[in-house]
């Protein structure tokens, strides 16, 4: 793992550091409450970073079968199908007579179930992590691939393409060096992480996992429900409050975008994790902000009167920012940071903490599922 420390990168540890300690301040019934939003909303993210059709009614019959205490799939798991062949999500999944919502229905079912299984896998994941991400991937795609290919490592070549267009946006590794790259990430996971901050592990842990799509199926959701062990693991999250998910799905393209660009990189992880501490950092301080807002950082009369000038998509940067309140660079950025940890603003993914937008949906193209 070749991590190359930006001051950015410091000062995103930082944040979430400082906003998991507000969120661990909070009573633990409200954090209950928050973590059971969490796991409704990562869940119905997590699927659609994957391009899954799942729509919110369906959700919302999951959920209410759910509440009621009802199978939420009515035994669609045990379904009896043909045989897969191949590679890949499309030609792995069993989807003889199986309809769309259908599908999507299982596939929302099988997230939840497996953050019910996070909390008994965080225990032991940092002893057995190998055996942690085999169980998260059987809990994920039960029902969509033969039992066989539950756990079990790629076999076969695969690419992960834009939904769009259609173009390959990266190269997995090769099925025949995925056995000694998971041997790698146990080594790491297990003698040579410890010293790192809880983030920064669960940010490269899904990088890899993104990147070398370990497994036939449901690798990116994998990747999520993997950093989320890391953060309830080491005590960052261990409540499972955080949805991050929530940012890196306003530009999906964008996040597998920056798995290829570390690819080029020579696998140099830094801008991949300035990328995920952002998201991650904004999601802690939105429960956070939440669930006491009595905490909230001050923000200045002089950002106050910045930011009423901006329209609703208009970018400022740090220097537009000094020059508008008159203040230094210094200054202004300590200004654009506290209003984003309130919520005024969001940082622009990939701008070093430079560049700042009002809150707002962009929709982006998710590419197509892996």
């Amino acid at each position: 793992m070749r991590i190359a420390w930006t001051n950015h990168l410091v000062a995103l540890v930082g944040r979430t550091e400082a906003a998991a300690a507000r969120v661990a301040g909070v009573p633990p019934e409200r954090r209950a409450g928050a973590a059971r939003a969490a796991r409704l909303q990562g869940a119905r993210l997590s699927a659609r970073l994957d391009a899954s059709p799942l729509d919110e009614a369906t959700a919302e019959r999951i959920d209410a079968r759910e509440a009621a205490g009802l199978p939420v799939i009515e035994g669609l798991r045990e379904r009896p199908r043909e045989p897969a062949t191949g590679g890949g999500w499309a030609r792995a999944l069993r989807l003889e007579g199986m309809a769309t919502q259908e599908m999507a229905a299982v596939e929302y079912a099988n997230l939840l179930a497996c953050a019910d299984a996070e909390p008994e896998v965080a225990g032991w994941f940092f002893e057995r992590p190998l055996e942690g991400l085999a169980r998260l991937h059987s809990e994920i795609c039960r029902g969509l691939v033969d039992a066989e290919v539950l756990g079990r490592p790629r076999r076969t070549d695969q690419a992960v393409h834009d939904g769009a267009q259609g173009r390959v946006i990266y190269h997995p590794a090769d099925p025949e060096r995925i056995p000694g790259l998971l041997d790698e990430l146990h080594v790491w996971l297990t003698r040579r992480s410890t010293g790192l901050p809880a983030a920064v592990v669960a940010g490269a842990v899904q990088e890899r996992l993104l990147e070398w799509q370990p497994f036939e199926v449901g690798n990116g959701r994998l990747a999520r429900a993997a950093s989320r062990i890391v953060l309830r693991a080491r005590g960052l999250d261990p409540d499972a409050v955080a949805v991050p998910e929530r940012f890196l799905a306003v530009d999906p393209a964008g996040y597998f975008a920056e798995v290829a660009a570390t690819q080029h990189r020579g696998g140099d992880l830094a801008v991949w994790l300035e990328r995920y501490l952002e998201a991650l950092a904004a999601a802690l301080e939105a429960v956070a902000n939440d669930l006491d807002p009595r905490v909230l950082p001050e923000v200045p009369a002089r950002a106050a009167a910045v930011l009423a000038t901006l329209g609703g998509t208009e970018v400022v940067t740090v220097r537009e920012y000094a020059e508008r309140a008159g203040v230094t660079l210094a200054t202004a950025a300590g200004d654009l940071r506290a209003l984003s940890v309130a919520g005024e603003l969001l940082l622009v993914p990939r701008t070093r903490g430079l560049r700042f937008r009002r809150p707002g949906d962009r929709a982006s193209t998710a590419p197509e599922r892996s």
